[in-house]
């Protein structure tokens, strides 16, 4: 499997930037994890459309989702042209109706909902769900092929669930919205620190962070992770591709 990160802050974009959207591949699959804002622009980079085999949002806050809005008129407008037949498999939470509604334009996606303990295989891929712990129904997703695999946290506070999801995984992509300091008391996000923290007690082999606010200086993130973990550990960079 490899993964291109298409965007890596939340829940707004740097300069130049784009949040969550992470294309995950093999030989014969495409799967698009979440697709926040400026993710559709940097996937034609990359494969076109009619190459997805699915979409999966990991929940509906816009940074994760808001660019589903406007992938929606590319595939239904060329599907009225004639020029795209299929409607593209989405997987998603379904928590905001009205806003699911919003998203079947011409047929775009066959939506299809997701909940903890689902299984999906697409192709060779493998899907799992586990919710997570945000203010919106949330879930993260393991993927395995071949003896391999792979977990993205999506948003969450700490909590055990997240570490027996991750359990010896290949590769943990884990988000750390913030840095110890700036730690709330019921903050609906990790830091760096204990995104550490989760692939320590997970033992995890390779640790990619990713959903970086925007202001924070990168060397921090890494310092402060580098407390909790002591093995493979990278800040996720745009549009790179990482192989598992």
């Amino acid at each position: 499997m490899k993964l291109t990160v298409l965007g890596n802050n939340g829940p707004y974009p740097k300069a130049g930037g784009a949040c969550s959207g992470y294309l995950l591949e093999d030989s014969k699959t495409k799967v698009l994890i979440d697709c926040g804002n400026g993710v559709l622009s940097r996937l034609f980079k990359v494969c076109d459309i009619e190459d997805l085999d699915a979409i999966v949002l990991s929940h509906l806050h816009s940074d994760h989702m808001s660019d589903i809005l406007v992938l929606k008129y590319a595939i239904g407008i060329n599907k009225a042209k004639g020029k795209f037949s299929k409607s593209i498999p989405l997987y998603i939470p379904f928590e905001d109706n009205e806003l699911i509604e919003r998203l079947n334009y011409n047929d775009a996606f066959k939506i299809i909902p997701i909940e903890e303990g689902d299984k999906i295989i697409i192709n060779d891929l493998v899907l799992q769900f586990k919710e997570m712990i945000h203010p919106v129904k949330t879930f993260g997703v393991k993927v395995e092929k071949d003896n391999k695999v792979f977990v993205y946290s999506s948003d969450t506070s700490y909590h055990e669930g997240l570490i027996e999801f991750a359990n010896e995984a290949d590769f943990l992509l884990c988000e750390c919205g913030v840095l110890e300091k700036d730690m709330e008391e019921n903050s609906n996000h990790l830091s760096a620190k204990q995104a550490g923290e989760v692939a320590t007690k997970a033992n995890i082999k390779r640790l990619v962070l990713t959903h970086f606010w925007p202001k924070y200086r990168l060397d921090r993130i890494m310092n402060e992770a580098m407390e909790t973990y002591d093995s493979l550990l990278e800040l996720s960079e745009e549009m790179k591709t990482y192989y598992i």
